[in-house]
């Protein structure tokens, strides 16, 4: 749990500070376009995710999911000591958003590949009457740390501090991820909890996971959109749409939205176990149908508020409180459609696509979905297209690939 608090403060404290990063590092004039360059750096770093999956996923099917933690935590680790060390555009042009760049692909490389190994470790091992609560509880963890993220970018750029304390966030970052390896190496003996007592493990033992998924294609594809839009919905609101109120429509001041984004994502935090809980008790399907009609009537209440200019703080953090109830019992339903065999290797390859397709580029679509319609409430089509994608592919998996058999 650590690890994932860990990891995710340095994933999503990129985006937290996508403001300060582009006045630093971008060459445009015009501030719309220097943050669209930066949000074009975040979606692209994306793209090393599949690497990561590859490589991760099958040391974790193999080996167990304890080993891939510890390479994940490495990783993220430098990622951020590169970005708190980058001399700005001013100093060596170009190159620094170049730099910026490979920091960034080396971070999505292995957290999202490292973390998903915590979360199948959490889903198998707590019970299957609780599958939903591990779930929560790994959500949670995440939040925690983008959470952390969030008060950590509102501290380093407080004015009573250097216009360069922004690097310090990054600086923590990698200190943590030194730290809590060093707290495993010292506290935690990992048992192997790799799939080696499964009676299909040596006819996978050695197939190479493109050809796993292209056994499994329709499998994989529905678990690819539902993975990516989760991961879109958490991007749109906790990343994008706070900067998008402050930095574009100027509805909220930067450091009241920051202040806002915090409570919302501690919201986020205690509802995603909550919401765990609920789905365990009374069924995954019921409480995420309910949660998707709740959704549809805050979306609709924000896109009316938006078309005003105005911000809703209300609307905001029912959002947060309503998304865990839809987005967890989801996600337990694609680890339990995928067999414990090749379900490393096919989650988190599914989970890095859906992040490139749907995932990563949700702050630059979003945005520029404003800026070619200049339709203030026209970025909630995005949020409302993802969630359509996560109910529509959810039902499936339930119906034909036993998504609802745990």
């Amino acid at each position: 749990m650590l690890g994932l608090i860990v990891q995710y403060y340095d994933h999503h404290l990129f985006g937290f500070l996508a403001p300060i990063l582009a006045q630093h590092f971008m060459a445009a004039s015009d501030p719309i376009v220097k943050l669209l360059d930066t949000y074009f750096i975040l979606a692209i770093g994306y793209l090393a995710k599949p690497i990561g999956a590859l490589v991760l996923g099958r040391i974790g099917d193999l080996y167990g999911r304890s080993v891939t933690l510890t390479i994940s935590l490495a990783g993220a680790s430098i990622g951020s000591l590169i970005i708190s060390l980058i001399p700005g555009y001013s100093h060596i042009g170009a190159l620094s958003a170049l730099i910026l760049l490979i920091a960034r692909m080396s971070t999505c490389a292995v957290v999202s590949s490292g973390t998903d190994g915590v979360r199948l470790f959490i889903y198998e091992r707590i019970g299957k009457d609780k599958q939903c609560l591990g779930t929560g509880l790994a959500a949670s963890s995440t939040l925690i740390g983008s959470f952390i993220a969030s008060m950590s970018a509102l501290f380093f750029t407080l004015n009573i501090f250097p216009s360069y304390s922004w690097r310090f966030a990054f600086l923590l970052g990698s200190a943590m991820g030194v730290i809590t390896i060093m707290i495993r190496r010292r506290y935690v003996i990992d048992k192997d909890e790799s799939s080696e007592l499964d009676p299909s493990y040596e006819e996978f033992k050695n197939e190479p996971t493109l050809s796993i998924i292209l056994k499994n294609w329709k499998l994989f594809i529905l678990c690819l959109l539902v993975a990516g839009a989760i991961g879109s919905t958490n991007q749109f609101y906790i990343i994008f749409f706070g900067t998008y109120n402050f930095e574009i429509l100027h509805t909220i001041s930067r450091s009241v939205m920051q202040f806002y984004i915090s409570i919302g994502i501690a919201l986020y935090i205690i509802f995603a176990v909550i919401g765990g809980l609920t789905s365990d008790m009374l069924g995954r399907k019921f409480v995420g149908s309910l949660a998707f009609v709740v959704l549809l009537i805050i979306t609709i209440a924000t896109m009316f508020f938006l078309s005003r200019n105005e911000s809703s703080p209300i609307l905001f953090f029912a959002s947060l409180v309503t998304l865990p109830f839809f987005v967890i019992p989801a996600l337990a339903s694609v680890k339990q459609s995928i067999p414990k065999v090749i379900r490393y290797r096919m989650f988190s390859f599914a989970h890095a696509i859906g992040s490139i397709c749907i995932s990563a580029p949700t702050a630059l679509f979003s945005t520029l979905l404003y800026h070619e319609t200049k339709v203030s409430w026209a970025p909630m089509c995005y949020f409302l297209a993802t969630i359509l994608i996560i109910v529509i592919s959810t039902n499936i998996l339930y119906k034909k690939y036993g998504a609802d058999k745990y």
